[in-house]
Formats: structure tokens, sequence, C-alpha cells
């Protein structure tokens, strides 16, 4: 990302004098102060926000940074443009976070006498005349460079501090994490991250009751165009919210590889259709930063932004009991329906006691599962440090966030085919007795709640031809059509 530094000082020069750094939107000349500029850049690789005003371009990773870029042609009622080669940021200080606006060109640094600068009329074509400072009058006339405040076109009615007790007051509210030590719940978010349209967001854990394939769902008329219907789930009626169509995408077909999260939206539950889900995931709090007010519209739906990898991963913490209200959810399966989410707690430890949930994934064709107690989370495939005169069914070891863990090959260790990673691949980290391991698996299925009473016991000889004695029960769903094969997690990591 080329860029270039602007200088902080005015050489004192004094009051007669101000240095402008001047550019263009359309056909109309623009200068700006350069004390309120840190730098221009190139335009970078934005990554767009969901629900944002139309003159919010995205934002982008800016040194490790998030940086918010707007558009400076949709911000004042010009026509959108392709970028283009001579398409820059200024980086712009808007008290104390730094904004990015995209401008057509920039033209010069430049110094001009406080005796060139006119008063700006009170109709000005194109640009809302709140935000000028006066009109530059150059070359006796010919050339006019309108002053623009760009700090006050871009500041949001929205304090320093207002930003920080709001982040204080989301932080306070945060579940602890399913599992791990003390310490590390209140230093870490665990978060189950899915992709729409090529973007990354999440939701905490504590809010995802379970993640399912997406079955047939029933339409219901008249509702919003984000309600892709209703579905029946253990004999409650379930509204399913396309998050696509809630944030304005593209429409696309339902495939094999859409899932959707069973969500906890405050007074109710609904389901949560996304194109794909990546990876359960631990991070520290501290990468997580609150969202400034005008990357949304409605800014409440977006809890935080994740900054990972030096901040070359971004993802969008959503909220949501934001979404959508109980009274619209009412409207569409009705009060009684609500009520029936909303059991009293005896109902619910009871439902909780006779079902088990588990993270299900494949090997080969079959289908396994491991109780989600003993999984800590599900991570994309990642380097693995080979040790030599390990177990074939070692493939070595991990590097968890500076913890240094075994990764276990379930292929090798059921005498199954060897196969070549995919994109598909995940590494899911399993506790036993306080010992974690990284157990790597085909693909990841999905996370699922299902009645114990469907849970039998493994017959002599299995179908897989997996060793009896790493099966602990065999899930009967779908009228016997789908079977689970539940591992015995103590049998499988025995050997650490």
């Amino acid at each position: 990302m080329e860029a270039i530094a602007m200088s902080t000082s005015l050489n004192n020069t004094g009051v007669t004098e101000r240095q402008l750094v001047t550019f263009r939107l359309g056909e109309d000349e623009f200068g700006t102060d350069i004390m309120d500029v840190k730098e221009i850049i190139r335009v970078p690789v934005i990554t767009k926000v969901p629900n944002a005003p139309d003159y919010v371009e995205g934002a982008c990773n800016l040194r490790g940074d998030i940086l918010p870029i707007i558009d400076g042609r949709t911000k004042f009622n010009l026509e959108r443009k392709e970028k283009d080669e001579n398409s820059r940021v200024l980086v712009i200080d808007v008290e104390g976070k730094a904004t990015g606006i995209i401008v057509d060109k920039v033209s010069e640094v430049m110094r001009v006498s406080t005796a060139d600068i006119e008063e700006a009329p009170q109709i000005v074509k194109n640009v809302d005349s709140d935000f000028l400072d006066g009109v530059v009058k150059l070359d006796n006339g010919q050339r006019l460079v309108m002053l623009l405040d760009v700090v006050k076109a871009l500041i949001v009615n929205n304090t320093e501090k207002e930003l920080k007790t709001g982040h204080a007051e989301r932080m306070k509210n945060n579940g602890a994490s399913v599992s791990g030590s003390e310490d590390a719940s209140i230093d870490e978010e665990q978060l189950v991250t899915f992709l729409l349209d090529q973007e990354e967001y999440a939701i905490e854990i504590m809010m995802v009751k379970e993640i399912i394939r997406v079955p047939q769902i029933v339409k219901v008329p008249n509702c919003e165009a984000y309600i892709e219907g209703v579905l029946s789930l253990r004999d409650n009626l379930l509204p399913i919210i396309n998050l696509r169509t809630y944030f304005g995408m593209v429409h696309t077909e339902i495939n094999d590889r859409n899932r959707i999260l069973v969500v906890d939206m405050g007074s109710f539950a609904a389901g949560i259709m996304v194109d794909k889900v990546s990876e359960v995931l631990r991070i520290p709090k501290n990468s997580i930063q609150p969202p400034m007010k005008f990357l949304t519209q409605s800014e409440e739906q977006l809890k935080g932004i994740a900054k990972l990898n030096n901040g070359n991963r971004m993802i969008f913490i959503l909220e949501p009991s934001k979404l959508i209200s109980a009274d619209a959810i009412d409207g569409i399966i009705g009060n009684d329906a609500t009520h029936e989410q909303n059991a009293d707690g005896q109902n619910s430890e009871r439902q909780i006691l006779e079902e088990e949930q588990l993270v299900t994934f494949k090997i080969d064709q079959e289908e396994y599962g491991i109780k989600i107690d003993n999984v800590q989370e599900i991570n994309r495939m990642t380097a693995v440090t080979k040790i030599p005169n390990a177990p074939c069914y070692i493939e070595g070891i991990v590097n968890l966030r500076g913890n240094i863990i075994p990764a276990l090959d379930l292929r090798r260790l059921f005498k199954l085919s060897e196969k070549q990673l995919s994109d598909a691949t995940r590494i899911i980290i399993a506790d036993f007795n306080g010992k974690r391991t990284g157990i790597i698996v085909d693909s990841v299925s999905e996370v699922l709640r299902f009645e114990k009473k469907l849970i039998e016991t493994p017959t002599e000889i299995l179908s897989s031809g997996v060793d009896n004695d790493y099966i602990e029960g065999v899930g009967k769903l779908d009228g016997g059509k789908r079977m689970i094969l539940i591992l015995n997690i103590g049998k499988v990591l025995s050997f650490s």
C-alpha cells in the first residue's frame, strides 16, 4: 500500500498563510487543511460492511488498525465512479480516530494566502455548504478551490466517551466461553464464524444453540422478504432469517454448504441462514474493537470487529438480538409459539438432560460425532510440525496461541486410506481430563441436538470397519436413514 505521510507542521508560516492538500471530486477542486490529513494512500482492498449507509465504502486494514472508508462522491451527492489508478484515500483524523475518504485524484500540496480566501456563497454546486470554509481564488480568479472542512464532513454525533462507554458495556455483557480456564474465559471470546458473500462474520458461541443443515422450510405469506419461512424443530416453530437477503446481498440458490445457526435472539430463538460455517474460534478480547457509528445504519447490529493476523483478517461480530424484534416474530409464528420457546427454566433444563449435543464431522463417507462438552474449538487446518518416531496416527504438533498440542489423524487411527488435505479439512481441539488434542477430520458437518433415546449401543461389527472400542453409541436420525457414530473420546485419546 503506497502511502504519503503528511507533515504536521506549518513551518512557522503564521496566520497569513494556510497549507492545503488539494484534490478533485467530479469536475470540482477542493482543498483541506494539511493538519487534518494524516496521510494519503492508494485505494486498498476494502471489506464491505452490512447495512452501511450508501456513502460508506467499507473498512480496510491500515497497519493493523481498522480504517473505515467513505466514498467522497457519494458523501457529497455526486454520481458514483469506478476507482482507477488516480483514485486516492485521504486518511483524516476525526476526533482522534482515523477515517478514510476516497477522492478522484490528489492534485498537490500548496500554500495559499488568507487574503485569497473568500467566504463561501450560500449555494454551492454539488456540495453541502455547511462543510465549506471558503473559496480560494487563484490565477486571477481563473482557478477556484473550495475549502472543505473534511473533519466536519466526516464527524459523527458520537463522542469518544460514548464509544468507550458503549464498548465497556458490551464487554461487561459478554458471556464466558464454553470451556477452558476461568482466566481464559475472561481474556478470550469464543465465536462461531461464517461466510456471507466472501465476507466473514461471527456470533458469540454462547448465543448459538446448534448448527443444522437446511431442511424443508415452509414459506410464510405477507412477511418481510428476509424471512425465508419457518421450520419445525423438536415441535417448536423456528423462524428462518436469510442473512443474505437481510443485508441486501445478491440472492443465491440454497446449496449443500448453506447452514442454519439456531440462535438465542434474546426473548426467542430463530434460525439464521448463512452461506457457509467456517470454524469455532477463540480470539483475545483485546483484538475486538467497537464499530464506529457511521459504519452501519443500525450500529447496534454490529457488536464489534475482530482484527486477526495483524489486521489482515477482519471478522464482523453480530448482535443477534438487534436483527429482528420479538413483535415481528409474533406476527410470523404467533404469540403461543413464542411463549412455547420461552417455557419456564425447569422445562428447559429437562429438555437439555434428555438431549445429546454433538459436533458432527465426516471421515470418508461415514459421519461421526463428539460430545460438545469435549470440544473446545474448531479451526481450519494449520501448520503441523512432524515428530520423529511418533506413532503413525500422530501427525505432529501444532501451536495453538502459544500452547503446543498433539495432532491426531483419525484416518490413520482408524486404518483408513490417506487423503489429501483440502479447504474443508478441519482440526477439532478436543479436551479430555484437562488435556487438549487436535483431531484432524475431513470436514465438519454441524453442531446437532437430538434426543438421547435415539442413541443405540453399537453393534459388534460396524459397517465403517472402525474398531468398536472407539464407538460409544450410534445416533439414528431421520427414521434410521442417517447414522452418526459417537466417539468414545477417552478411548480415541488414550495415547495421551
